[in-house]
């Protein structure tokens, strides 16, 4: 059986690549997902997310700092970098992803980003509460 963080790097490969579309794949049927401006529930939640993305900037990828693993837990930190919707280009824009994975997938997913601080998307994008557990 795969290592959580061996599921969390499968999820960031299927992201940045054509697999993109599968990543549903990765995460439990009651999954939360929630990142700054929203918070996406249930077993479409991986695509609801997906959805959201799509308009925030024309692609996007990260470059990985550390990894922090605690048994099911697994923390990525780093920077982001890419194209905004306006086609100018961003880098260094800080993030914390924490996963918590069980049984093979992706259960929880907290993402903290500034994206909106480095004014890649609108500021509203900022105002999310992650959910409660």
């Amino acid at each position: 059986m795969d290592s959580p963080r061996d599921i969390v790097e499968e999820f960031f490969d299927r992201m940045e690549d054509d697999r993109r579309d599968t990543v549903g794949d990765l995460f439990a049927e009651d999954a939360v997902i929630s990142l700054p401006g929203a918070t996406f529930e249930g077993p479409t939640a991986a695509y609801d997310f997906l959805a959201h993305l799509e308009p925030r900037y024309e692609w996007a990828a990260k470059e990985f700092d550390r990894w922090i693993e605690a048994g099911d837990t697994v923390v990525s930190t780093g920077s982001l970098y890419g194209v905004d919707n306006d086609g100018a280009e961003f880098s260094d824009v800080r993030y914390v992803d924490i996963y918590v994975v069980r049984r093979g997938l992706i259960e929880r997913l907290d993402i903290w980003n500034d994206l909106a601080v480095d004014g890649v998307v609108p500021v509203e994008d900022a105002a999310a509460v992650p959910a409660e557990e």
